[in-house]
């Protein structure tokens, strides 16, 4: 089995581009030992190579993910123009559960009864389908359409509980 041999790099300065060239040196030497394990029938140098790389994977993602955090911390505000690169935009991620069957309810008396007398206006059957087709959740997520809810007067928080996330940086070249 052949193993595979460390690579010594030597950087001439500490720029972001050099480590990036680096990288991408470390790369091409690594496909390029890939092509010649493949041509040997060398399995089993590939599976090492490929847990090795499936580990460096995973420490890059963690590099990344705390890149773009220390981003999120220090830009300020929201969007941000960068020469070169593009608009960066912080976002954050956010989950709700649901009482559908609470806002349901609200939804139907709220546009069947709106003057809350007890008695249900059939008249406005239509308006309540139209509140509805707005609402629901046609979306392959599931979830209420809180703007739409918004809109329609619906009192949002009293029906979900929010859950936020980590702020994740979009770039748009």
């Amino acid at each position: 089995m052949t193993q595979l041999e460390p690579i010594k790099l030597e950087l001439d300065n500490k720029s972001v581009e050099a480590i990036l060239q680096a990288f991408d040196k470390v790369l091409l030497l690594a496909d390029q030992r890939r092509g010649e394990l493949a041509d040997a029938n060398d399995w089993q140098s590939l599976a090492y190579g490929l847990a090795a790389f499936r580990d460096f994977k995973a420490n890059l993602d963690t590099l990344i993910r705390a890149i773009e955090d220390n981003v999120a911390e220090t830009m300020p505000g929201k969007k941000q123009a960068v020469d070169g690169l593009g608009l960066l935009e912080k976002r954050s991620a956010t989950s709700r559960r649901w009482d559908s069957e609470g806002l349901l309810q609200y939804m139907v008396r709220d546009v069947l009864d709106p003057d809350r007398t007890g008695e249900v206006n059939y008249d406005r059957m239509w308006d309540l389908i139209e509140a509805l087709k707005k609402a629901l959740p046609f979306t392959a997520s599931l979830g209420w359409r809180v703007t739409a809810l918004k809109e329609l007067g619906m009192p949002v928080d009293n029906f979900c509980e929010t859950t936020y996330g980590r702020q994740t940086i979009t770039i748009a070249k």
